[in-house]
């Protein structure tokens, strides 16, 4: 039985591939929705656990997604998957709930306390990393003064230079970017900042913490930042990674050419008005040749 959204679009094959036709509008603004843009919007993040879970990692995908609210969607029922042998249903459920990034929760005797992060790129997965949580501390052991509005994006802060020369970290760094921050920013509102994501780098080892942003008087004009930690609050350690492929890579990190650097126009420039000028460069003119008025 097909539900309203597959009904609205056939499927047709063009050279091999099957290509979804939209039957109505709404299936097509839903399809055009879905194609590249310029501009991405930001990206939606699944979490789900395993069928062996314990108490701690259920938490800690409670919080995440709690972090990346209203771009998430946490699944409470368990899933028989393991994302490292067969990838192929953990698309099939981020494609359907429309979402990039994934969280995926174990807990067993040889790899207690497993946390799976990762990225997909056109719903094919584009990396993961397996993380060992050790000292674990959820939100709710935390009892601070005010919680921030988890709808503000937090600002994400990296101490360390493993994440530069490491490789599993400095791929851990650009994951956790792509899951908290939408787009990087050179210079820093403190009236809009509400939280702080800071992670640590510890040899080996990565520690993420997650504080309240309190400002206070300070007699200046810059107001004194106070941080209070509210958690979640754990360390991790990379068990296994798998990279991008390289030609998937290359594919997902290529700039189209409307985004690229404009052309350099020779010649113009603008005044202090905002009026654009042109310089025009001409062949010497002679005089002998000049068609001048005739006189009877």
């Amino acid at each position: 039985k097909m539900s309203k959204k597959q009904g609205a679009m056939a499927n047709v094959n063009i050279g091999g591939r099957i290509k979804r036709k939209p039957r109505n509008a709404r299936a097509k603004r839903v399809m055009l929705a879905r194609e590249p843009k310029m501009q991405e919007d930001e990206r939606s993040a699944l979490f789900m656990r395993g069928t062996h879970t314990s108490e701690e990692i259920t938490e800690i995908l409670k919080d995440l997604h709690d972090l990346k609210k209203p771009n998430s969607r946490y699944l409470p029922r368990r899933n028989e998957k393991r994302p490292f042998e067969d990838e192929t249903s953990l698309e099939f459920l981020c494609e359907k709930n429309e979402a990039s990034l994934f969280g995926f929760g174990s807990h067993s005797k040889k790899r207690p306390n497993n946390l799976i992060l990762g990225r997909l790129f056109n719903y094919k997965v584009y990396d993961m990393h397996e993380l060992a949580l050790t000292n674990i501390k959820t939100m709710s052991q935390f009892k601070p003064e005010k919680f921030p509005s988890y709808c503000n994006s937090p600002c994400v802060i990296f101490q360390g230079d493993a994440f530069e020369h490491n490789t599993k970290l400095a791929e851990l760094k650009s994951l956790f970017l792509d899951m908290f921050q939408h787009m990087p920013n050179n210079k820093l509102n403190l009236v809009g900042l509400e939280h702080v994501i800071v992670l640590t780098a510890q040899g080996e080892k990565a520690a993420f913490r997650h504080y309240n942003v309190a400002l206070k008087k300070s007699g200046g004009v810059v107001p004194r930042v106070v941080l209070e930690e509210i958690g979640p609050r754990f360390d991790m350690e990379v068990r296994r990674s798998r990279s991008p492929a390289a030609d998937m890579a290359k594919e997902a990190c290529r700039t189209p050419k409307q985004a690229g650097a404009p052309k350099l126009k020779k010649n113009f420039e603008r005044n202090a008005m905002g009026d654009t000028m042109g310089r025009i460069h001409m062949e010497r003119q002679s005089l002998d040749t000049l068609q001048t008025r005739k006189v009877r």
